[in-house]
């Protein structure tokens, strides 16, 4: 689990519309407009299976997974665990009716980070395990047996002992043992090792590092199950870069060849680890990937329409400009992909855009069958 639970490049905030849309307007033309974009970094499906197969062979590759991984197994999203969590603390202090402490999150929406190092407190002054508490919302409605093309296409590149090639390892920033589950239950043995904490060696298992802590759904939890959660412990594993999670990450960005899924590579942290690793390899190139999710046009149109009513501004600056409201649609959707394409670049990662969902795994598998 992480603190993002979706791929950003799924939806548009206002901001960016607006952001997004003044450039479109500050243009003097559209030539202009297209000319002045980043240059588009996009390579064809293609020439990306015939890349990640190369690295597969080496045994080179990593999968980074992100909460997208994980939510279709019933996972609460960020905001809901942040809700559940804060339902807790308010109706142990003040009794006062589920109800209202929705009404209470729902209404205020507290910042993330706030509600985080208020929850860490409220667990600590009364000495109670805040990660038991994490766990039990965590898993409250799970569904380990559901069908996911994704992770089944995952548990495929883990199933291969005594083959070759093999993954060289896993990333996570999930809390959630899914993963680790689906690997049990798969019907052979296949040798895994959840690491999440100084000291735990892979001991010539596939290692699936928890760099964000590690909450297992039975058995006891120890001082190595901390999670990242709260800002003292952000805090504390932002500055202390001789961490063991930390270093696991700058090695695996620098040395192998990462492949982002269900990620939005938005943490401060991993973005910082990423060009410290670049920095160290002094490569220019992209070796890394990232799966994202083009913008659909109906759900920018349903953007756009409520930020134009809002804005007079804007809806002036649209008529001045002679723009149509479709052609204004796909000029915003060109200019948000071109810029986010520049952002995954600085920081040597490609991005592999997709339609839907079910091309995440159908990628994967030719990769995994070497289909170049």
């Amino acid at each position: 689990m992480s603190t993002t639970y979706t791929l950003s490049s799924e939806y548009l905030s206002k901001e960016k519309i607006e952001e997004a849309f003044r450039i479109l307007n500050n243009a003097k033309t559209k030539s202009d407009f297209i000319n002045n974009l980043p240059k588009s970094k996009a390579i064809s499906r293609k020439q990306i299976v015939k890349e990640l197969i190369e690295h597969y062979e080496k045994e080179k590759l990593v999968f980074v997974l992100g909460a997208g991984v994980s939510m279709s197994f019933g996972l609460p999203n960020w905001d809901t665990l942040l809700q559940k969590l804060m339902i807790t603390t308010i109706e142990k202090e003040q009794n006062v009716s589920t109800v209202l402490s929705k009404l209470f999150t729902n209404v205020f929406s507290p910042s993330p980070l706030i509600a985080g190092r208020y929850l860490q407190k409220f667990y600590d002054d009364k000495n109670l395990s805040f990660e038991n508490a994490v766990r039990k919302v965590l898993y409250a409605e799970i569904d380990i047996n559901k069908k996911s093309l994704l992770m089944d296409e995952i548990i495929n590149f883990c199933v291969s002992p005594g083959k070759s090639p093999n993954l060289d390892s896993i990333i996570t920033y999930n809390f959630d043992d899914i993963l680790e589950q689906r690997l049990v239950n798969v019907g052979v043995e296949v040798p895994h090792k959840p690491i999440y904490g100084i000291g735990m060696n892979p001991d010539g298992h596939l290692p699936i590092f928890h760099v964000h802590g590690f909450l297992q759904q039975n058995g006891e939890l120890t001082e190595q199950n901390q999670i990242t959660f709260g800002e003292l412990v952000y805090h504390k594993q932002y500055i202390d870069i001789y961490s063991w999670n930390n270093i696991v990450q700058i090695n695996k960005f620098r040395d192998s060849n990462c492949l982002f899924i269900g990620s939005s590579l938005t943490d401060p942290n991993t973005r910082r680890l990423l060009d410290i690793a670049k920095k160290q390899n002094g490569e220019n190139e992209g070796n890394h990937y990232i799966f994202k999710m083009r913008h659909k046009e109906d759900i920018v149109k349903i953007k756009l329409q409520s930020l134009l009513k809002e804005n007079k501004e804007l809806l002036g600056e649209k008529s001045s400009a002679e723009l149509n409201f479709d052609e204004t649609v796909k000029f915003l959707i060109e200019i948000i992909e071109r810029f986010e394409e520049s952002d995954t670049t600085s920081f040597g990662v490609k991005t592999i855009w997709i339609d839907k969902w079910d091309d995440i795994p159908e990628i994967m598998k030719e990769v995994r069958l070497r289909k170049k």
